[in-house]
Parts: structure tokens; sequence; C-alpha cells
């Protein structure tokens, strides 16, 4: 299969930078896709969305007691927490991109799986609001390597195909955000699910432990994955470079090739990225979107946990695991859908609607507490799928940001970069989500 780089790259000082957002482009045939590639990646990246939510059916479980034995306030610590580790994220995503266009993508994604199976561990075996805190910063930190993750999916696509894809890396997420509530909301205290077979005072002492250790697991999986399996694609770093009078070409797997030109080499400065027009329209968008995403994120479980008369559901870690899982669940279907709705409707439509569901979403989820508190049961369930719903249909937003950042960066060398600052700009509005929550 032959992977050639974009024809129409945004270049800095272009006067075609704003055009090409806006253009619709002419339907071709899709190349192949390099599968054995994609596969690795997508795995690697599934294990991220475990390690972050198979802690949210008993988070705010976790940090009420600990909380009530320091005479603290569990939705405050909660926020504090969902912040860090969104901070933490903001700081190192830049740092990482940036890295990862220096080091190349696996030493950065071996890096970043291997520290969250260590502190995904960690996260089980706190016994304090500081540690908790701590053990959130330094896992967030480590969590910005997604934009390397992306950079790879980029370098593995081109323009006929990224809109297959983006969307599939999405559903590997929506697929990890399935697993990880099952995960936490099963598995957490195992002492008292499973008494005859966790009877060691370690899993009374630490009720938490096991679901850790299973996405530690798995993390460490992936991190071998990076080492041993996934074929670097920073067209710099590949080993064969192959001279002649057209441009060279770059071997990333046994059936893919990419054209390397002179700005897949040498990377832009960020000044350079930040003054093409379309990228900072991207940025913008990438920041709102963050926001929306945390906000909700944050607010829901909150509201999920919070008894009824305080406003909330009162929902229990396992149903909070179950609806968050078939919130992910739902995600799948719709993401598949996304290479049609892209072809049929246009990018920046699809993305403006998708913010619209957002803003619907949030409007729902006061209508989902007055339904708890008035019938409860099965029209609860309804209003909650509801919201649900409504935030997953907002969440197609992130697919098309991937794609925006991965057609409008001139070059493969600065694709890091331009993901680190998509995601930065994410991050940095994600940290406020939870707080005004």
């Amino acid at each position: 299969m032959t992977l050639r780089s974009r024809s129409t790259s945004a270049r800095p000082g272009s006067h075609h930078e704003t055009d090409h957002l806006l253009a619709k482009k002419a339907r071709v045939k899709p190349n192949p896709l390099p599968k054995f590639q994609l596969a690795v990646i997508y795995a690697i990246k599934l294990t991220l969305p475990i390690a972050h939510t198979q802690a949210m059916p008993y988070y705010n479980v976790l940090i009420g007691k600990l909380a009530a034995s320091e005479g603290a306030d569990t939705g405050y610590y909660s926020g504090v927490m969902h912040s860090v580790a969104s901070v933490a994220t903001f700081i190192s995503m830049f740092v990482w991109g940036r890295l990862s266009d220096s080091w190349g993508r696996r030493p950065v994604i071996f890096l970043g799986t291997a520290v969250t199976a260590f502190f995904t561990l960690g996260f089980g075996l706190s016994g304090s609001l500081a540690g908790l805190i701590l053990n959130r910063m330094l896992a967030g930190f480590f969590h910005g390597i997604t934009g390397a993750i992306h950079s790879v999916v980029g370098e593995l696509c081109d323009e006929t195909n990224e809109s297959i894809a983006f969307p599939l890396y999405d559903i590997i997420s929506a697929l990890g955000f399935v697993i990880g509530p099952l995960i936490g909301g099963t598995f957490e205290n195992p002492a008292k699910r499973w008494p005859n077979v966790f009877s060691s005072p370690l899993w009374h002492k630490y009720p938490y432990l096991l679901p850790c250790l299973i996405s530690s697991i798995l993390s460490a999986g992936a991190a071998l994955l990076a080492v041993f399996v996934l074929e670097e694609t920073l067209p710099a770093k590949q080993k064969h470079l192959i001279a002649d009078e057209e441009p060279a070409v770059v071997g990333t797997s046994s059936d893919s090739i990419i054209d390397l030109h002179e700005e897949d080499v040498k990377p832009h400065s960020v000044k350079e990225l930040l003054s093409i027009p379309v990228l900072r329209a991207v940025f913008a968008s990438s920041s709102a979107l963050g926001f929306a995403g945390s906000a909700f994120n944050s607010g829901f479980i909150l509201m999920a946990y919070t008894p009824l008369e305080q406003g909330g559901l009162a929902l229990s870690p396992s149903q909070i695991g179950r609806a968050l899982s078939g919130m992910g669940a739902v995600s799948i279907p719709l993401k598949l859908c996304m290479p049609v709705l892209l072809r049929r409707f246009g990018t920046l439509n699809v993305f403006d609607f998708a913010m619209l569901a957002w803003t619907a979403c949030f409007l729902s989820m006061p209508l989902a507490s007055w339904v708890a508190q008035a019938s409860g049961g099965a029209a609860e369930w309804a209003s909650v799928a509801l919201t649900l719903f409504l935030s997953r249909l907002g969440c197609l937003a992130f697919s098309i940001i991937m794609i925006l950042t991965r057609d409008h960066t001139p070059g493969h060398a600065s694709l890091g970069t331009a993901n680190g600052l998509a995601e930065l700009a994410q991050s940095l509005a994600g940290a406020a989500g939870p707080t005004v929550i």
C-alpha cells in the first residue's frame, strides 16, 4: 500500500490556509490502510481510557471515605482531583508532542504507558487525600502522550482514508469507556463480593486495588507492544531512506510507504504553527470541546453519586459503572456512522452539530435530577440515557479535531507538536470544567 503525503498541506504564510478548511474534498476511493500497525496502535490507545475510567464508579466513594476521615468536603476534593489531573495533562501535552517530533513516537508512547501502569496500581494503594491528589497529578502528566498516539494514526493514513482511521480510533476510546467502568464497578471491594477468594487483609485494607491491578497489567502490556511490535512512523527516525529524484520515501510498515519532503524531516516552530489561521481556529475549537467534555465527565459522576435530596441521582458504584459502560457502548455505532456522515454532510457541519449536542446535554442534566426526585425507576433511567446519548453525540467532535489537525499541519515532522498544541488547548479548558461544575 502507498500512503502519500498531503498535496495541499497548510504552510505558514499560505494564502490558501483558511480556504482549505472550508473546501469540500472530492470523493475518491480510499487507499488501503496498514491494518496490522493500526491494530497495534489501537490496542495501545485502548489501555489509556481503561486506566482513566476504571476508577469512575468508585471514585467519589473513595474520596468520600477519605474526606470523612479528614473532615473534608467530597464534592470539593472531587473537583480538585479532576482539575489537578487536567492541569498536569495540560502541562505535558505540548512537551510530549514536541519530544515525539524529536525522539520519535515509540519512546514517548512506551514511557507514557509504562508509567501509567505504575500510577494506576498506586491509585489502588492510596490511603490519603494528599496521596490521591499526587497520584492523579503524576498520572495526568504521563497521560499527555495521547498527542503522540494521534500522530501515529495520522502518519499511517492519508486524506483518502483518514475519515475511516480516525473514527475507528475514537471507537477504541469508546470501547475503553465501556471496559474501564465495567472493571471498576465489577471488581471494586472484592473482599465483600467474593470473601472466599479474596480473604487476605490486603483486599480489606485496599478495596479498590483489584480493578487498579487489572488496568495496570493492561497498561504494562501496551508498553511491551510499543517496544516490540509498534513501528516508528516519524519519517526522520525511520531507518530506510530511498534517495531519488522524486521526494524520498520511507517505510512505515511492511505494506505502507510515505513520501518524505523537507517539511516531513524538519519540524516547524510553535510560532510558525500558530501563525497559520486555520490551525488557530482548530486549537480554539479543541479548547471549547475540552471544556464541555471535562465539565460533563466530572459533573455527571458527581450528580450520579449525590443523594436525591441534594439534587443528585443517588446511584451506587455498580449502577454508575453500568451507566458509563452503556454510554461507551452507544458511542461505537455512532462513530461507525461517522465516515458516512462526514462524506454526506461535510466535516464542519458534523462538528457544528456535535457542539450543539453538548448544549442539549447540559440542559438535560437538571431534567434527569428532577425526574429522579419525582418518580425514579424507569423514568429516571430514561432521562439518564437521554443525557448520556447527547454526550456521545457531542463526543463525535473529538474525531473531527484530530482530522482537522492532521489535514492542516504542514508536514509529518510537525504533527506531534500540532497534536500537542491541540491537546494542550483541550486540556487547559478541561482543567476549568470540573472547577466550574
